[in-house]
């Protein structure tokens, strides 16, 4: 059992949700492994995360990909069942501009308001009536996010997900990913902390705030191993 189909190191919210959509929505066929090096979370990033969703960015893709994640917290209870709760807190973001950052305010609200996202913009006036505790001055514009953003408890939603994606076939194992490997331009495992090997059809890196460094580990070593064939 040292191979998967598709491989995912981390298994936190991120790598949870992708072993869950693939075995348990997509009805994925294949084995789904995941690689965790703490089953407690208690460092995570999922687990110290600010555990919040808001809509209010200046690019299409992440807007889309906020808004189908406030359509699945909303839709928990019909996912994983009536007691399926994360304490989601609808409160909104606000974001403020001087005049300053008016012009990229209002660009970034039109993308917005393009993809659907129920963002506000407020005037000094209108922040005044809104907000009272704020004080408006120097303020010429506000963006308020109305409904799809605010906060909840990410232990509780990866612990959703997790069991879901473990209840559907995926495997999780507790091991700490040292390295990762590639062959003919493309991933095929890694290598775990105490020596062993797990190889895999695809490989998803999920390790959230450790990801860079296993990456940037793995560059390192293909620009030395390509230095040395060209000698």
């Amino acid at each position: 059992m040292t191979h998967a189909d598709v491989l995912i190191v981390g298994g936190g919210i991120m790598g949870s949700c992708t072993a869950y959509f693939l075995k348990k929505e997509l009805g994925f066929q294949g084995t789904v492994r995941v690689i965790e090096r703490d089953p407690t979370y208690a460092e995570a990033s999922t687990t110290l995360s600010a555990a919040s969703i808001r809509q209010q960015f200046s690019t299409p893709e992440n807007i889309r990909m906020s808004r189908f994640g406030i359509e699945v917290i909303r839709g928990l209870k019909e996912r994983f069942g009536s007691d399926a709760d994360i304490g989601f807190r609808e409160g909104g973001y606000l974001i403020l501009a001087s005049e300053g950052g008016r012009a990229v305010l209002e660009a970034n609200w039109r993308t917005q308001a393009a993809e659907g996202a129920d963002i506000l913009l407020l005037g000094p006036d209108e922040l005044k009536a809104r907000f009272p505790w704020i004080s408006t001055e120097d303020i010429a514009l506000g963006a308020w996010g109305r409904t799809g953003e605010g906060w909840f408890d990410a232990a509780m939603l990866l612990d959703l997900f997790r069991k879901a994606a473990r209840e559907a076939g995926a495997i999780y194992e507790k091991g700490e990913v040292a390295s990762l490997t590639a062959e003919g331009g493309r991933m095929t495992g890694v290598t775990l902390g105490d020596g062993t090997t797990r190889s895999c059809g695809t490989l998803v890196l999920a390790a959230g705030a450790w990801a860079g460094k296993l990456a940037q580990a793995f560059r390192c070593r293909s620009s030395r191993a390509s230095a040395r064939s060209s000698w």
